[in-house]
């Protein structure tokens, strides 16, 4: 095998070695470019860091989700708890959040989203709604 084979494999193992995301699905990433994969360790590690967790009940082939427990509600509409999702069909570049006892999407992508990280993290059921420009 080539060095550049070895080089490959190498940050590949260190990637799933050092990512919270579940091995399967980091296999089941392996045929996106290398880049992409790493993007999404990286952001795992820093939303994880966080506090989210990943959500593997949620999260499959389409779809690579997490939630923010401390932001947990019984609701009678919404989500019961603040969540984030990447979705395949965009490569990850699109974080869709939707805060808890809501429905609505707000879509940011990576940098917007940690410009915002503090107020999504700070909303509580029945607080008003935060603005993100």
């Amino acid at each position: 095998m080539s060095k550049r084979g070895d080089a490959k494999k190498a940050r590949r193992k260190k990637r799933q070695g050092a990512a919270r995301v579940p091995a399967v699905i980091m296999d089941q990433l392996a045929a996106i470019p290398d880049g992409i994969v790493a993007d999404l360790a990286e952001f795992d590690e820093r939303i994880t860091a966080r506090d989210w967790t990943f959500d593997e009940e949620q999260s499959d082939d389409d779809y690579a989700v997490w939630f923010f427990e401390p932001s947990g509600a019984e609701v009678d509409d919404g989500l019961p708890v603040t969540s984030l999702w990447l979705d395949a069909a965009e490569d990850g570049a699109i974080v869709r959040v939707v805060l808890v006892g809501t429905t609505i999407q707000h879509p940011f992508t990576h940098a917007q989203l940690f410009e915002h990280l503090d107020s999504i993290e700070t909303y509580r059921n029945g607080d008003q709604l935060p603005e993100f420009g």
